[in-house]
């Protein structure tokens, strides 16, 4: 009988386990070492995101400056590391100001981490069409290690988030939220006041702490830490998870039965408003053992374009990629192999059964993904040095970006030392040009900024551009291909597919 494990329920906060010393494994993506500086963060600057205790502070999304490309980069550095400092026994990710967003019957619902709440981490195939019709791989495609592990995912947002939702969606207790903000996400001071102020008033809480977040949500990635090489590389968390069984090797169901595992995070979405952007700011974080990725331009020291060549596969072991190293270049395809499908039986005409399978694609069995970042630094790739241009200038182009990706990484991992999260690299982050009438429309809207191709190999595996399902209906170039609105002064609200269909928040009684 072959196994797989599937992300069922993660235990409360105090059972949680982390792992934060352990240096740098021997297998990842290469960081040229000659690039230039373009948005390093100085050892001051680091300082300067930690309180007095070491914890990360949250990045100041309420007065942020959009200047640069590299404040947005930071901005997502900063985040990542807030989220994933540990803060009176839990990661903040997981902490009391950080809710589950739980699929229920009849939609989803909030689940509050108080140390004894249990919260939910769905497998990604459990997600359903959301309202753009659109998710990976039609919704359900599954991805499997070359152990067998299978990737699981959860969703989560921060308080402020929550209050601001249930403000807008709720019948009991709406909110007079005036101008842009009855629309659109909070993205300025005076936004964060007037929820903090609407929290106070409704549920009567003293503060909402970290306000100066404004609303994120984010997503996570994990897998069995005992199917991967080096598990002290990885966050860990202790959780319950179900099983897969093998009925044929194109048919796996899931039996129901649980025990108890450690968990490795291997996948980060950062989303969150900034001032003057309500459409969110949209970060990946990855494993630096995840895959490789396909060859890029940057900058070296000199200010000259270098070309980073294909880094896999060769003598080095991947995470997801098990296979020989390949001679094609680009490599512009991920296969799919297995999907997830909920099954309901009709038994009579009251009485049904629902069954939950992984079953495979046609002329596929089901088995591990051979995966390649296809989209470096989530950008679009350059064949030639004459398509980058000479000489580095400010100009945002894919190898400036690149460059301020290689240099903000290889500085803030060389500051967090032996810090296990010295192993998780931003691979790049995608935005708007800000303001209430620049939400995007499309994945190829003219008013997006950032890496123009920004994909997660954990989260977007299969639909990573161009799309490797092989159907040509569906080619999102990055995640505002799925997270769009109709016009571009439509509600920001819309780029979120959970936003809406959350129970609002009850306050106590």
């Amino acid at each position: 009988m072959t196994m797989l494990r599937g992300y069922h329920r993660i235990l409360g906060a105090a059972a949680m386990a982390a792992v934060l010393t352990a240096g740098p494994a021997t297998a990842q993506t290469p960081l040229p070492s000659d690039a230039l500086q373009t948005c390093a963060v100085s050892s001051d600057e680091f300082t300067s995101w930690q309180s007095s205790t070491g914890v990360f502070n949250p990045a100041d999304s309420a007065t942020f400056n959009d200047a640069t490309d590299c404040n947005f980069f930071k901005w997502g550095a900063q985040m990542f590391l807030w989220l994933t400092s540990q803060s009176g026994g839990s990661y903040v990710f997981d902490g009391p100001n950080i809710l589950d967003v739980v699929k229920t019957a009849s939609g989803r619902e909030y689940v509050a981490r108080d140390g004894s709440a249990i919260g939910a981490f769905a497998p990604r195939t459990e997600k359903e069409d959301d309202d753009t019709g659109v998710a990976q791989t039609g919704g359900s495609g599954v991805l499997i290690s070359p152990k067998g592990g299978i990737v699981h995912y959860g969703v989560k947002v921060n308080d402020l988030y929550a209050y601001y939702q249930t403000g807008v969606e709720s019948t009991a207790n709406p909110a007079n939220f005036q101008g842009d903000l009855a629309t659109d996400f909070p993205s300025s001071v005076d936004d964060m006041n007037a929820v903090v102020s609407y929290a106070k008033s409704t549920f009567g809480v003293a503060d909402v702490p970290a306000s100066e977040a404004l609303a994120m949500e984010f997503k996570t990635a994990w897998i069995d830490a005992s199917l991967v090489d080096n598990p002290d590389d990885y966050i860990t968390v202790e959780a319950t998870i179900s099983d897969f069984t093998e009925v044929t090797p194109v048919t796996w169901l899931q039996t129901g039965t649980t025990e108890g595992k450690t968990m490795a995070l291997v996948g980060f979405h950062v989303v969150g408003s900034v001032n003057g952007h309500p459409e969110m700011v949209w970060a990946t974080f990855e494993h630096r053992n995840n895959a490789p990725q396909n060859s890029y331009y940057y900058y070296n020291l000199q200010g000259e374009p270098t070309l980073m060549a294909y880094d896999g596969n060769g003598s080095l072991s991947w995470l997801f990629n098990a296979a020989p190293k390949t001679s094609e270049l680009p490599v512009t395809k991920v296969v799919e192999r297995a999907t997830f499908k909920s099954h309901t039986v009709q038994i009579s005409d009251k009485l049904s059964h629902t069954v939950n399978l992984i079953l495979a694609d046609d002329g596929q069995t089901i088995g591990p993904n051979t995966v390649v970042r296809i989209a470096p630094w989530g950008d679009v790739a350059m064949t030639s040095s004459s398509s980058v241009g000479q000489t580095y200038e400010q100009t945002s182009t894919p190898a400036t970006r690149a460059t301020d990706l290689v240099s903000l990484n290889s500085s803030v991992l060389g500051l967090l030392g032996s810090d296990v999260r010295a192993n998780y690299i931003q691979t790049g982050s995608i935005w708007s040009g800000g303001g209430a009438d620049q939400i995007p429309t499309s994945g190829t809207d003219q008013v997006l900024r950032g890496t123009l191709r920004l994909a997660n190999t954990t989260m977007e595996t299969f639909h990573q551009f161009p799309d490797s399902t092989g159907t040509g209906t569906f080619t999102p170039e990055n995640c505002f291909g799925c997270h769009s609105v109709d016009t571009n002064s439509s509600p920001s609200q819309g780029v979120s597919h959970i936003f809406s269909s959350i129970a609002p928040l009850v306050p106590a009684n």
